[in-house]
């Protein structure tokens, strides 16, 4: 199995993925702060080990080819879900999770 995450552009718009959704109901984390975390440990795990990004796909493939505006391609990027468990790790020891009482 693998776990999806958005890598676009800090300050835009973020697409949603099931780790975001994830990360911000256990830490109630707003949308841009949950992001950034998981991308920045995505990021160094991937600094570690760059086979732990399997796949990255492009949300507009066709500004690889087209893109007079010069504008920002934005990628999704699939790792296995060990890593994504990895990333679920680090979280957990950054954050304390959101209680219901």
């Amino acid at each position: 199995m693998s776990t999806d995450i958005y890598e676009g552009m800090t300050g835009r718009s973020i697409s949603t993925y099931d780790l975001l959704d994830e990360t911000m109901a256990t830490y109630g984390l707003d949308k841009a702060t949950a992001h950034e975390a998981i991308t920045t440990f995505l990021s160094g795990l991937a600094d570690d080990d760059s086979a732990v990004i399997v796949e990255r796909t492009p949300v507009r493939p066709e500004l690889l080819k087209n893109n007079p505006q010069d504008l920002d391609v934005d990628h999704w990027v699939t790792v296995s879900d060990e890593t994504a468990d990895h990333i679920r790790g680090a979280l957990a020891a950054t954050f304390e999770p959101v209680t219901n009482a």
